[in-house]
């Protein structure tokens, strides 16, 4: 009786083990220009990821928990001339498991997009639409609080 329900548990931990790797996951999607600036979830078969005109040199950003104070950045890049992008994503379960996530993406130009969803399975992507307008700091990058401090302490 042990030693099959040890075969048993075994036997299940071998075959869910691959589904929790993040081996090989990407977020992969398209910037595109349009008539307001965003970032959503689409189906891949999702036609706006062909349509359109595709908008490169987007610099993109992800990050985990972005609405904690300890966020993490997952990835960064930026999107090909087409405006097509994959992001390596080196997380446990990445995929499988519900890790909230922000994405920023911003250019020279463009009003910046940002989007705050559940990291996506596989057969998601995400589609991002830039406006022109003004670029702007997006405020997505931890603050030094230490180096505030020491910058406040020592005086003007």
């Amino acid at each position: 009786m042990n030693r099959s329900f040890f075969l048993v548990v075994l036997l299940l931990v071998a075959t869910l083990l691959p589904a929790c790797s993040s081996d090989g996951y990407a977020l992969q999607g398209r910037v595109i220009r349009g008539d307001y600036s965003g970032v959503m979830l689409v189906n891949a078969d999702d036609p706006r990821l062909s349509a359109g005109e595709g908008l490169g040199g987007v610099s993109l950003h992800v990050q985990q928990d972005p609405g904690q104070l300890n966020r993490r950045t997952l990835t960064r890049g930026n999107s090909a001339g087409d405006g097509s992008f994959a992001l390596p994503i080196d997380l446990f379960g990445a995929g499988a498991f519900n890790y909230d996530i922000g994405f920023f993406a911003r250019r020279q130009g463009y009003d910046p997009a940002t989007g705050y969803f559940r990291l996506p399975s596989r057969s998601k992507r995400v589609l991002i639409v830039m406006t022109s307008g003004t670029d702007r700091d997006l405020g997505e990058e931890r603050e030094d609080l230490y180096g505030q401090y020491e910058q406040f302490r020592d005086g003007p």
